[in-house]
Order: C-alpha cells, then sequence, then structure tokens
C-alpha cells in the first residue's frame, strides 16, 4: 500500500479538497439530517393537534425524500474532481510532478484515494449523526415501521454511488486536458445512455400505435442505463398497521438493491482501470488540449454532433419526417461546431 499511497502526495491533493469535504458535510446535514428532523417536528405537530400519537415512516420519509439533493450530489461531486486536477493543469505543475520520483499510477491513484476519502469521510460524519437521531427519537418511532437499517442501506448505496460516479469523472479529467469542461462532459455522458433510450421509446411511440409494455420496457432500460438513479427510491401508499396512529402512510423503499451495489461495485472497478490507462498513456504536452488523445477526437466530435442532433429533433415534437430533418440538420451543425471547441478549447504547447 505504501507503494501506491504516496504522503506527500496525498497531504498535497488533501490540502487542497479538504474544504470540499466540509461542504458535503453540510450538504449530507442539510438535505439528510435536517430532512429527517423537519419530518419529525412536522409529525409532533400534528399529533399535538389532533391528539393521537403517529408512529408511522417518518425517519423513512425524512431520509429518502429529497429529490434535489441528488443533484446538488452530483455537482458537489463535479467540483471535488475539477479541483484534483485543475491546479496542475492550469499552473503547468503536471510536468513538474511527474519529473519527480513519482509513477503516473501514484499520482493517479492519490488523487482518487484523497476524493474517495473525502466522500467517505462526509457519509460516515452524516450516517454516525443520523444513528445518533435514531437512538435519541427511538421511543417516538416503530422500529418495525422505520428499521435502523434503512440508514445502513442508505449509507451504503448512496457512499457507493457517488464513489462511482466521482471514478467516472477521473477517468473523464485522465482523456480530456481542460479540467472544467472535463468535469462538465463527465457528468453529461453519464446521462447519454438513458436520454438515447428515451429518443428511441419517443420514436416508437410517434411512428406506431404501441402497447403498454414499451413504457415498461423503457422504463426498465432507463433506470438500469442511468446510474445518478441508482439511489433514487420508489414510494407508495400502504394501508395503516397496528398502532400507527393513521389509516395510510407513505414509505420509500429500494428496488433491486442488493444487484445495485453489485454493479456499482463493478463500474467502480472497471471506471478506475480506464483511468489508470489513460492516464498513464497520456502525453503531459498536450495537457491543456481538450481531448489528449488525437484518435478520441472523433468520437467527441461524433457523439457531441450526434447527441446534439437527437436533442433537436426530441424537442420538437412534430412527426417523424420533421424529426428525422431535424435530426441530420444538427448532427452536421453539431460536428462543425465540435470542431470549433476542438479548436478553441484546445492548447499545444
Amino acid at each position: 500500500m505504501n507503494k501506491i499511497v504516496n504522503k506527500a502526495l496525498f497531504y498535497k491533493e488533501w490540502i487542497n479538497v479538504k474544504w470540499v469535504t466540509f461542504l458535503t458535510i453540510i450538504v449530507l446535514f442539510y438535505f439528510k439530517v435536517q430532512g429527517v428532523m423537519s419530518v419529525l417536528n412536522q409529525n409532533k405537530i400534528t399529533m399535538r393537534l389532533e391528539g393521537k400519537v403517529w408512529t408511522d415512516r417518518w425517519f423513512n420519509n425524512g431520509l429518502y425524500k429529497n429529490n434535489s439533493y441528488f443533484f446538488v450530489m452530483v455537482f458537489v461531486v463535479v467540483i471535488l474532481t475539477i479541483i484534483l486536477f485543475l491546479g496542475e493543469k492550469t499552473s503547468e505543475t503536471q510536468g513538474f510532478i511527474a519529473s519527480l520520483p513519482f509513477t503516473r499510477k501514484q499520482i493517479l491513484l492519490n488523487k482518487w484515494f484523497v476524493g474517495v476519502l473525502c466522500l467517505l469521510i462526509s457519509f460516515v460524519v452524516a450516517f454516525i449523526v443520523l444513528s445518533l437521531v435514531y437512538v435519541i427519537n427511538f421511543n417516538n418511532l416503530d422500529a418495525t415501521l422505520n428499521p435502523y437499517s434503512d440508514i445502513v442501506k442508505w449509507f451504503l448505496i448512496d457512499t457507493l454511488q457517488y464513489i462511482c460516479i466521482f471514478t467516472f469523472m477521473v477517468l473523464a479529467q485522465s482523456f480530456m486536458g481542460n479540467s472544467i469542461v472535463a468535469g462538465i462532459v463527465g457528468a453529461i455522458i453519464l446521462i447519454v445512455p438513458a436520454f438515447i433510450a428515451t429518443v428511441v421509446q419517443d420514436v416508437i411511440v410517434r411512428g406506431s400505435n404501441v402497447s403498454g409494455n414499451i413504457y415498461i420496457i423503457y422504463d426498465k432500460v432507463y433506470s438500469w442505463s442511468l446510474i445518478y438513479t441508482y439511489n433514487l427510491t420508489d414510494q407508495k401508499w400502504v394501508n395503516t398497521e397496528p398502532n400507527s396512529g393513521k389509516e395510510m402512510y407513505r414509505t420509500f423503499y429500494y428496488t433491486n438493491y442488493k444487484l445495485k451495489l453489485l454493479i456499482l461495485f463493478i463500474l467502480t472497478c472497471l471506471f478506475l482501470y480506464l483511468a489508470h490507462v489513460s492516464y498513464k498513456k497520456r502525453n503531459l504536452e498536450y495537457n491543456l488540449r481538450l481531448i489528449v488523445f488525437k484518435n478520441l477526437e472523433p468520437v467527441f466530435s461524433w457523439g457531441f454532433a450526434v447527441c446534439l442532433g437527437l436533442f433537436a429533433g426530441f424537442s420538437f415534437k412534430t412527426d417523424l419526417s420533421v424529426f428525422f430533418i431535424l435530426v441530420i440538420a444538427f448532427t452536421i451543425l453539431g460536428y462543425f461546431l465540435s470542431k470549433l471547441l476542438l479548436k478553441v478549447l484546445s492548447s499545444t504547447k
């Protein structure tokens, strides 16, 4: 382990991103700890007004309900990755570091370990505080309706998901030169598979009369292709249980929980391996280019062009003939725009 984690590199990276750790902790406290306490206080007020004792799933509801939380956390992960790579690329110190007795593997893995530590510390702190809240308010909740495993499940899947997303962002940084653009592009790439599935489903629905099965298939493809939604919970209204104090209560729950954990773990290992291979082969002289590898520029150009074309066709709800005309027109436009971006956002020293 000492051959991989270098104390000097680790300390340098940690100094740069330690403030992101505090930011992540604040985000988790606001959305999760405050979310649980808010639902608890609302229940207490309602119970006092109605004169009833509720033992419904207030902890479950407060922990899992916060849709904007997912967007904010992705933004924090993007910021974390940019900070880890921005300084060296813009100040041109990466060549100096590479000339020191550090391997490319050490440089990359130390960045990755620091980023993972940043996320891990934040989630562990939130997990401990949520556990304390659970214990302190244990008498005000029904352990059957609010099992402690809710906290454990949230901690495991959220921690692994954002480590997986962070690792993909590291991969994007390893084959792109501009750190800020790499963070933005990396975040967008993870949406592309689900976006393509949405466009395909839209084209099928427009072109023919389809049964409800197409929507079922689409929902499955969409949910499995979009990593951002792996920690998203489903909800349902359930009939009252003994001593719940309510006629109906809402509950949030994960679907395919263990399988999603396995997929996230495999993807994290795959992304880290590809990042290592890419970072090892990159030429530091092309550090400020938009795409470090020349043979990947056509992939960027056509990927950008096709996505722009599909987005244009999908945005205008018209018949299929107009849809394909828009796709072709904006794909051509997107190709020339991508070439312009490659020229403007690249710098060959």
